[in-house]
């Protein structure tokens, strides 16, 4: 059976930008997820691009890391609401919030948090 279905496809990318959504907001690296579910890191990316589909017996395995019900992955979609949600300020934020966890020198948070809070009230 040939792979070219557009629905099936926006299926696909949509569970797989879920899938990139929830583990981004749990903190956890792609590595990490992969090996908790069994794949290697490149098989996990492939999932979340939506590139290769997820099987139903995988899902679960992620669901289950991800502390989500695999109902999870399908909502939204079935209203029409094919847009899969925003990632890339998650990342950044999660990028933001490591840098600023390595820094070590409270002073230096302080004055990053104060230029924040400055950039904020403009």
């Amino acid at each position: 059976m040939g792979r070219k279905n557009s629905n099936l496809e926006k299926i696909d990318k949509f569970i797989g930008q879920k899938i990139y959504s929830l583990r981004l907001a749990k903190g956890l690296p792609r590595q990490q997820l992969s090996k908790v579910i069994g794949v290697t890191h490149q098989q996990l990316q492939k999932y979340e691009n939506g590139t290769n589909r997820v099987a139903a017996s995988r899902l679960v395995l992620i669901a289950n890391a991800l502390e989500q019900k695999v109902t999870y992955f399908y909502e939204g979609f079935e209203a029409g609401d094919n847009i899969p949600p925003e990632t890339e300020s998650q990342r950044l934020c999660i990028e933001v919030a490591r840098n600023f966890r390595r820094l070590g020198n409270r002073e230096h948070q302080d004055a990053i948090n104060t230029l924040v809070k400055s950039l904020l009230k403009e």
